[in-house]
């Protein structure tokens, strides 16, 4: 009986971390195709920012592809890349 219980027990704790580890993947997986937008966006424009701020935001974004695991890192360094390009508009 004890054994039947700590399954169970087990088996409620596991199915109670399924919903936050699933919300976590789609907020990083929003942030990697924003990624994705943003790197696409320095290709199509690049000669709207100086290649010193390019590199700089390539370096943040690549970091960024880094953090799949941390939303919130990976949030931020895509800001830091955005901002990035904003100081380095030509």
């Amino acid at each position: 009986m004890n054994r039947y219980f700590a399954l169970l027990l087990l088996a409620v704790f596991v199915a109670s971390l399924t919903p936050m580890a699933s919300a976590d993947i789609g907020v990083t997986d929003k942030c990697q195709e924003e990624v994705k937008e943003l790197e696409d966006k320095i290709r199509d424009n690049k000669d709207d920012y100086t290649a010193e701020a390019r590199g700089k935001a390539q370096a943040q974004l690549a970091a960024a592809k880094t953090n799949r695991a941390n939303p919130a890192k990976c949030r931020e360094n895509l800001r830091d890349a955005r901002q990035e390009l904003r100081d380095g508009k030509t």
